[in-house]
């Protein structure tokens, strides 16, 4: 399965972003990219691989008293090869990566540099070179046919310009749901047949 998609994502209020605990780095980002996945039969009948790549244009970042501005649009790439051991229960592999086309490499804000009068520094989050690969593990369980729970973790294997991830633990609840005008889903009810 392809599937395209565009998405944008945009601060609804400005917020401080000069932080480690920054939620975000307060710009606008539009995504293009494509989903794809698959089973694996015949090799594997239990397990799938699925992926994601999209292109990240950025907004652009004016550095005042410097008279230039930085665009640090980034290529973000996820991937996962999962296997079932139950109906119900699935391990998963997991990566995810990002490559900045643009930005600053982090020698662009030597130690001295590093201050709050400095313009450059307080808008290096928004507009360094990160680029990065993280690795990780994770486990889903589908409660029922729209109702799934998973807990991952997730660790830096290498990185430049930006913060490592030292060890990132997620888990949540997804919920799928359609609304009444919808197409049947064929492929699930495929997979059932095959199951009974």
């Amino acid at each position: 399965t392809l599937t395209p998609f565009l998405s944008v994502s945009f601060p609804t209020v400005p917020y401080q972003h000069f932080a480690h605990s920054a939620i975000g780095s307060d710009m606008w980002e539009v995504s293009l990219g494509v989903n794809a996945g698959r089973r694996l039969d015949p090799w594997l009948p239990k397990a799938y691989v699925q992926a994601r790549y999209a292109y990240v244009v950025t907004q652009n970042v004016s550095v005042p008293s410097f008279h230039y501005s930085v665009r640090p649009n980034r290529s973000r790439i996820d991937a996962e090869l999962g296997y079932f051991l139950t109906r119900r229960l699935a391990v998963r592999g997991l990566a995810s990566s990002q490559v900045t086309h643009g930005g600053l490499d982090a020698s662009a804000f030597p130690p001295p540099s590093q201050t709050l009068s400095n313009d450059l520094w307080r808008h290096h989050d928004q507009i360094s070179a990160i680029h990065y690969l993280n690795a990780g593990v994770g486990v889903s369980y589908s409660v029922n046919r729209n109702v799934d729970s998973f807990v991952a973790f997730e660790k830096t294997a290498w990185g430049e310009n930006g913060h490592a991830l030292n060890a990132g633990i997620s888990a949540g609840v997804t919920w799928a749901f359609k609304m009444p005008w919808a197409r049947r889903d064929s492929a699930y009810e495929q997979l059932a047949a095959e199951q009974r």
